[in-house]
């Protein structure tokens, strides 16, 4: 993995930043600009148009050709996030205010901005690539649909369909885009699709397992079920799962009962079931790119599966 940490990561993710500073520039006049600058100003991972540019570069594509496509799937990325925010009622993203929380209601409209304005990119490469990014936010609205409705007696296909839908749906589509904008082939394309929906499931249980074991239990606070919660309420003793339906949407948990949950989460194997139901997801995008030829690109997209899922990758390129 040493190659994409040291050179093409940090590499590309300048460069992404770099194109969202002239989209901001061109946003200037509008009086939704502090708002956008705000919510893309503050850098994250990029991991979804670094997968559209890798998927690009796998089927001989140019990143000049890829760029818009990849910087397109962020901004839709970056909007679910300000409405997410709005929705959850989250004061801070990536440490800073949120956006609902500096500009109130307009938050709204600037999420509303970006996926237009997404679109607009990718218009040039035609029909089918604004047909992608149109059904993977419609999914994206579906998941977060479900994020909010299911409760405890959901069950573990409900949550995993749930995690397909609202976070899987724009890995995915990230690289499809970019094998579009690559001149991919059907085959090609297929390929990229499956790798980046599989990467995406691997990629957010992996997220919800490091809020957990870092001690967070929000999730379980604001009342959105993941797979650790279910796996605990289905295993769990009679006390447990009376503990879990107390706190499940109730706000801060005091400290007594955060101890217990996180005990009884470990004691009843659910992080280390969690951790092989994503093992099989990141499995299932490895053997997936059997069917790339560009074996550099298919080593760069192992490497980038690793990337997504491992802790410590996050601080990579970070500012």
């Amino acid at each position: 993995m040493r190659l994409l940490l040291e050179q093409y990561f940090p590499q590309a993710k300048k460069e992404i930043e770099k194109c969202l500073t002239r989209i901001l520039d061109e946003m200037k006049e509008s009086p939704l600009y502090p708002k956008v600058h705000h919510a893309l100003a503050s850098k994250g991972k990029r991991l979804r148009p670094i997968l559209a540019v890798l998927a690009g570069e796998a089927v001989g594509g140019s990143r000049e050709k890829l760029l818009p496509a990849a910087l397109a799937v962020e901004l839709i990325h970056t909007a679910s996030l300000i409405h997410d925010d709005v929705i959850d009622g989250d004061l801070e993203r990536r440490g800073e205010p949120a956006l609902h929380v500096q500009y109130g209601g307009e938050a709204i409209l600037a999420g509303d901005l970006l996926f237009a304005k997404a679109l607009q990119m990718v218009s040039g490469y035609g029909f089918e690539m604004v047909r992608v990014l149109v059904e993977s936010s419609l999914e994206l609205c579906e998941g977060e649909a479900l994020d909010i409705s299911l409760g405890l007696e959901a069950s573990i296909e409900e949550v995993l369909f749930k995690i397909k839908l609202k976070s899987a749906a724009l890995f995915r589509a990230a690289a499809h885009c970019g094998g579009l904008a690559g001149g991919g082939g059907s085959r090609e394309i297929e390929v990229l699709k499956v790798y980046g929906e599989k990467l995406g499931m691997a990629y957010q249980l992996a997220d919800d397992l490091r809020e957990i074991e870092r001690g967070d239990l929000g999730d379980l606070e604001k009342g959105r079920l993941t797979l650790p919660y279910l796996h605990l309420y289905r295993h769990g003793e009679s006390e447990v799962r009376r503990l879990l339906e107390e706190s499940f949407g109730r706000g801060s948990l005091n400290p007594s009962k955060r101890r217990k949950i996180l005990e009884a989460l470990n004691f009843h194997g659910s992080l280390h079931y969690c951790r092989k139901i994503l093992e099989g997801f990141l499995k299932d995008a490895l053997e997936s790119l059997k069917g790339l030829r560009n074996p550099a690109y298919r080593r760069l997209l192992e490497d980038f599966a690793y990337l997504c899922v491992e802790a410590e990758s996050f601080k990579v390129g970070e500012d």
